[in-house]
């Protein structure tokens, strides 16, 4: 969990440098990984789809892939966490 957050953070330092060395606005950048990850996050988790779906992929899937999933969901979830802080740091204050 913790490295997920850290490796958040290093998203963010690497996504500036990239942005002051191009030129180019680091709001969009930002939040664009941002709802990158939390979009792979949702599409991981399987919550983008009908319950009939999600009902059906709960009972075939085996024990170790649901934990897989919801963990690697997780773990992207606190990876945006520290993006949407530098994004919303950068957009009201600086």
């Amino acid at each position: 969990m913790i490295k997920s957050i850290i490796s958040g953070f290093i998203l963010c330092f690497i996504l500036l440098v990239a942005c002051t060395i191009a030129n180019v606005n680091s709001e969009t950048v930002l939040f664009t990984a941002f709802i990158l990850l939390v979009g792979v996050a949702i599409i991981i988790s399987g919550a983008a789809v009908s319950g009939d779906r999600m009902r059906a992929n709960l009972a075939t899937e085996s024990k170790t892939d649901k934990k897989w999933r919801i963990t690697n969901s997780i773990n992207l979830m606190l990876a945006a966490a520290p993006v949407l802080a530098v994004f919303l740091f950068i957009h009201y204050l600086i």
